[in-house]
C-alpha cells in the first residue's frame, strides 16, 4: 500500500486506512503495548468490585452519558466531570443492559440491585444517579496515562513514516484527552465494551475466564519480544508465540498475584480450559495456552480487532492532536 504524505498547510489529521496499515507493519511493538494496556485495564476493572458484570454495567452508563454529551454537543473536561459529587444518568432499563453486555436480563437485573444496595445507584423517582463511589470507580487515571503511551508510539511511526511533522509525547495525549474527556472517553469506552464482550463471548461470557487466558497470551508474547523477535501482522506472529508456550509457561499462584483473583479460582478455570484442549501444563506446572479450538477462534477476530483500534487511535489523534 502507498501511504500519502501530509500537507503541511493542512491539519494533521490521519485517516483509519492508514493507521491501521501501520499497525500491521508495526504489529509486535504496538500489539505488546496493546497487551499491556489491556491487562492492567482489566486488573483494575476486577480490583473496583471483584465483579466484573457490575464494573462493565457502570462503563456502559457512563458511556451512555458521553454520548448524550456529544449529542448535544457538549464536552466536558476531565476536572470539571470529576468535580461532581452525582451524576445524573439517563433512564435505563435492564433489558438494554442485558443486550449490550451479553448478560443474561436475571444477572443484569440482580447486579443492578446489589449496586442500588451499595448506594452506588441511587434512584429518585424518575431520575437516576450515579454516587461520588462510582465516580472512584471509574476515576481512569491510570488508564488514560497508558493508553496516552500507545497513542505516543502511534505518533511516533507516523512521523517516521512521514505521515505527521511532529511526534507527541505521552503527556501531550493526556493533556488532550483531559480536556475533551467526555468526548473522547466516550469513544474509548465504546471500544473498550465492544471488545471484552465479543471475547468473552467465546468463554460462556466468562470475563475472568478471558482475564486468566489473556494472562498466558500476555506472558508468551512478552517473552517473545525479549528474545528479540519482530514479526509482521499474520503468520509469522500467530506461529512463534503459539510456540512460545513450549519455553515459558506461568504459575497459577503468578497469574493470581498478577491479577489479584484468588488462587483457587484461577486453577478451576485453567482447569476447564485444559479440559477444552486451550491451555497445556507442563512438568513444572506451568501454563500455557495452546493452539486449540479457542486460540483459532481469537486468530479469526484478530483483523477484526486491528481495523477497530486503528480507529479508535485515529479517532483520539484527530480530536486531541490540537492541544
Amino acid at each position: 500500500m502507498e501511504i500519502s504524505r501530509i500537507d503541511l498547510n493542512k491539519p494533521e489529521r490521519v485517516s483509519n486506512t492508514i493507521v491501521i496499515d501501520l499497525f500491521t507493519k508495526n504489529y509486535q511493538r504496538l500489539n505488546t503495548e496493546f497487551f499491556e494496556f489491556q491487562f492492567d485495564w482489566l486488573n483494575r476493572a476486577y480490583a473496583a468490585f471483584k465483579d466484573f458484570d457490575k464494573y462493565m454495567i457502570l462503563a456502559y452508563l457512563f458511556r451512555k452519558t458521553f454520548f448524550s454529551y456529544s449529542e448535544l454537543f457538549k464536552v466536558v473536561t476531565f476536572d470539571q466531570f470529576f468535580s461532581n459529587k452525582a451524576l445524573e444518568v439517563e433512564k435505563f432499563n435492564i433489558i438494554q443492559i442485558s443486550k449490550e453486555l451479553n448478560l443474561s436480563k436475571e444477572t443484569a437485573r440482580r447486579k443492578v440491585l446489589e449496586m442500588e444496595n451499595a448506594g452506588i445507584i441511587q434512584k429518585n423517582k424518575k431520575i437516576i444517579w450515579l454516587n461520588f463511589d462510582a465516580f472512584n470507580i471509574q476515576r481512569p487515571d491510570d488508564s488514560i496515562k497508558s493508553f496516552s503511551r500507545l497513542l505516543a508510539s502511534m505518533s511516533e511511526i507516523l512521523y517516521q513514516n512521514k505521515i505527521t511533522k511532529k511526534k507527541y509525547e505521552k503527556q501531550h495525549y493526556v493533556k488532550g484527552i483531559k480536556s475533551k474527556f467526555t468526548q473522547v472517553w466516550g469513544i474509548f469506552l465504546d471500544y473498550q465494551i465492544d471488545y471484552i464482550v465479543q471475547r468473552s463471548s467465546l468463554l460462556n461470557n466468562d470475563i475472568i475466564m478471558f482475564h486468566i487466558f489473556g494472562s498466558l497470551v500476555y506472558n508468551q508474547n512478552l517473552f517473545m519480544k525479549k528474545n528479540g523477535k519482530s514479526n509482521h501482522f499474520r503468520d509469522e506472529w500467530w506461529n512463534d508465540i503459539i510456540h512460545m508456550g513450549d519455553k515459558k509457561g506461568i504459575s497459577a499462584m503468578t497469574i493470581s498475584d498478577l491479577t489479584g483473583i484468588p488462587r483457587p479460582t484461577v486453577i478451576r478455570k485453567l482447569k476447564a480450559l485444559m479440559n477444552e484442549k486451550n491451555v497445556i501444563k507442563d512438568k513444572n506446572n506451568l501454563y500455557s495456552f495452546r493452539d486449540g479450538p479457542l486460540m483459532k477462534k481469537f486468530n479469526e477476530i484478530r483483523m477484526q480487532n486491528v481495523e477497530k483500534f486503528s480507529s479508535t487511535i485515529a479517532s483520539f489523534n484527530n480530536i486531541v492532536i490540537d492541544n
